[in-house]
């Protein structure tokens, strides 16, 4: 009986390992417009008071500069300038609220308005984040206008021991949003720096982004 036991709980110690190694699957990154997220669409996650998330993508034959900075406690203020024929524009101006943690159990909420300025239509939405076992965590939200068929998201660290946001950290991403599928890869060069590349609707992207400290 005692071996049983012993057994049995060696085995939920493993499964417990499983499930809380890498919850917090990469550095944190501001997306191709700005809100830290994964490519195109937000996660629940914000910069802490002392960080600034820098960002440079090359997508859409175009050169995006993002950042995405703290504005309050669990509050981020974020945005990208478009530079195309030499131009540079205010793409999007955002702001995220997180107004729940992400616990062990219970996932975290984060709401959201995209494009303050309305240069392409302003869009509101709520996301949830979760861990999930084997080094997952899902994403998901609704909103309005490119939120308004819903979003979700899937990352996985594809090297489970390595240290999160130093190399050779590697994530590896997929997301639906407004009927186009991303994939891509995050790879932290250095604490910090994370390059980042793959397939944005069918077409090609890569970027780097930083976040300091």
């Amino acid at each position: 009986m005692g071996d049983a036991m012993w057994k049995n709980n060696t085995l939920l110690i493993y499964l417990g390992i499983i499930f809380f190694i890498n919850i917090n699957i990469a550095q944190a990154a501001p997306t191709t417009y700005g809100p830290t997220g994964l490519i195109d669409i937000p996660t629940i996650d914000v910069p802490r008071n002392n960080q600034l998330e820098l960002g440079y993508y090359h997508l859409d034959s175009a050169s995006y500069e993002v950042f995405a900075l703290p504005f309050f406690d669990n509050m981020e203020i974020s945005g990208a300038l478009r530079d195309e024929n030499n131009k540079h524009s205010l793409k999007t101006l955002n702001i995220k609220y997180k107004i729940k943690n992400e616990g062990i159990v219970k996932p975290g909420f984060a709401v959201g308005i995209d494009d303050l300025e309305e240069n392409q239509g302003t869009a509101a939405y709520v996301v949830v984040s979760k861990a999930l076992p084997f080094g997952l965590r899902m994403h998901s939200g609704i909103g309005t206008r490119r939120y308004k068929d819903g979003f979700i998201g899937l990352e996985t660290k594809l090297i489970p021991l390595s240290k999160g946001g130093q190399f050779p950290d590697m994530s590896f991403m997929v997301e639906h949003i407004d009927k186009k599928t991303s994939y891509g890869i995050r790879l932290a060069t250095a604490r910090g720096l994370q390059v980042t590349a793959g397939w944005r609707d069918k077409e090609p992207f890569w970027g780097i982004t930083y976040t300091v400290p």
